[in-house]
C-alpha cells in the first residue's frame, strides 16, 4: 500500500521525518510538497501527477494545507484520507501570507491574492478521518471541530502536538483502521 504525504504550505518534503517513520508501519510513504503560491488548479494538476508517478496510491495524509489537498486529491483518487490540522478555508486563512516569503527549504516564492482566491473549500466527498491538536497554533482547533461537528465527519481531538503534529506514532492504529476500514 502507497500513502501519498502532503505537506503544507510553505514546506518542503524531508530526508526523514517522525510522520514518515509512523506512516510507514502502514505503507510505502510517497512525500510532496505542492507549491500552494500557483493555485488551486496547478497544485491539483502537480499533485495528481505526483501520484501516478508514484504509482498505488491507496490512502492520501496531509497537514495543514496539505490536509485541505488531501480532501481533494483523494477525492478525485476515490481513495480515503486523514487531514491533521487541515485548513478548511484556504481562500480565507492564507490572506495573511500575501506577499513575497521563503519556504523551509530556502527557495522563494510570491503568494497573490488571485491564487488564493482560487482555493475552494475543503471536499467532504472522500472518506475522511479529521485529527486535530487542540494546540495548534496556526489554525483554531475549535473552528476545525465545529466544521468536523457540523459535516458529520470523524475527528480525533489530541490535547497534545502543535499545528505541524509531526509525532503521530500514537495514532498510527487509527490511521491505518480507517485506511482499511474505507477500502
Amino acid at each position: 500500500m502507497s500513502i501519498l504525504y502532503l505537506h503544507g504550505f510553505a514546506s518542503a518534503v524531508k530526508k526523514s521525518s517522525k510522520k514518515y517513520d509512523a506512516l510507514s508501519k502502514i505503507g510505502e510513504v510517497a512525500p510532496f510538497a505542492p507549491d500552494y503560491s500557483q493555485g488551486f488548479d496547478q497544485v491539483m494538476k502537480d499533485t495528481l501527477a505526483f501520484a501516478a508517478a508514484a504509482g498505488d496510491i491507496k490512502g492520501v495524509v496531509g497537514t495543514s494545507m496539505g490536509g485541505y489537498t488531501a480532501s481533494h486529491i483523494a477525492a478525485k483518487l476515490n481513495v480515503p484520507f486523514v487531514a491533521i490540522n487541515p485548513s478548511i478555508t484556504p481562500s480565507q486563512t492564507l490572506r495573511k501570507y500575501v506577499g513575497n516569503h521563503q519556504n523551509y527549504d530556502g527557495s522563494s516564492y510570491e503568494l497573490k491574492l488571485e491564487h488564493i482566491g482560487s482555493y475552494p473549500d475543503f471536499n467532504i466527498a472522500a472518506k475522511s478521518l479529521i485529527i486535530v491538536s487542540t494546540l495548534d497554533e496556526v489554525i483554531p482547533a475549535e473552528d476545525t471541530q465545529a466544521f468536523a461537528k457540523e459535516k458529520q465527519l470523524p475527528i480525533i481531538s489530541c490535547d497534545y502536538g502543535n499545528h505541524r503534529f509531526e509525532d503521530i506514532s500514537t495514532l498510527i492504529e487509527q490511521v491505518a483502521e480507517h485506511f482499511q476500514a474505507a477500502q
